[in-house]
């Protein structure tokens, strides 16, 4: 392409490759709904995990949004998660202090509880996903 913005001699580009896995990584993607926790609407996200998610970034396609981290090392629980956001030089965004409970694990990939915003759950708008099991 003669876009300078994928195709510059001057700038420097990373490109992430991932792909499904069975059992072990899951690349797909849902459409948000808004829900809220404990709104009986949340997103089960199925990656045909046994033992559930252990990392899940998720970025919004058709709404501006980071691209959000989620894992186990910072504390996918059933409570107030702590985000990355790859755009964001600073560090994680502590849940744990006025935060939201993003996502929950569930046995076989993870729940989407987030309600509006764009980050992981704008009613309508496209998100992609890559997760890896437990």
């Amino acid at each position: 392409t003669d876009s300078d913005v994928v195709n510059s001699g001057s700038y420097k580009y990373a490109a992430f490759l991932w792909a499904t896995v069975p059992g072990i990584s899951k690349v797909g993607s849902y459409t948000g709904n808004s829900s809220g926790t404990n709104s009986g609407s949340n997103q089960n996200i199925d990656c045909g995990f046994s033992n559930g998610a252990r990392f899940v970034l998720i970025k919004g396609t058709t709404v501006t949004s980071a691209w959000a981290v989620f894992d186990t090392q910072r504390g996918i629980i059933s409570a107030e998660d702590p985000i990355l956001q790859l755009h964001v030089p600073s560090v994680e965004y502590d849940g744990n202090n006025g935060g939201s409970d993003y996502i929950d694990p569930h046995s076989s990939g993870f729940t989407v509880l987030a309600t509006g915003g764009g980050d992981i759950n704008e009613q309508g708008k496209t998100y992609i996903f890559y997760a890896i099991a437990t």
